[in-house]
């Protein structure tokens, strides 16, 4: 199975905006894909709903702290959507 991860940091309007792009990656991959979001606290309600993400990353501050956590959930793909 692929493992993405998709990184949307900030503004409500852009992170609305990539959910086409969530549910073109669900439904291109042949055997299956986790689809991962990593977002700041603030802007999460925007997305939690979202079908298609199958766990989120949620940021409070400092995304640094959140590396080694990412590192070893091992992407096969990393996409930073700003």
């Amino acid at each position: 199975m692929t493992k993405i991860l998709i990184i949307r940091l900030s503004s409500f309007g852009d992170i609305v905006l990539t959910t086409p792009v969530i549910r073109c990656l669900k439904n291109q991959f042949q055997g299956g894909v986790e689809v991962h979001y990593l977002v700041k606290k603030k802007f999460f309600e925007v997305i939690k709903a979202n079908p298609y993400i199958s766990k989120f990353h949620i940021v409070e501050n400092e995304i640094s702290k959140f590396i080694p956590q990412l590192k070893n959930e091992n992407f096969d793909y990393v996409i930073d959507l700003h």
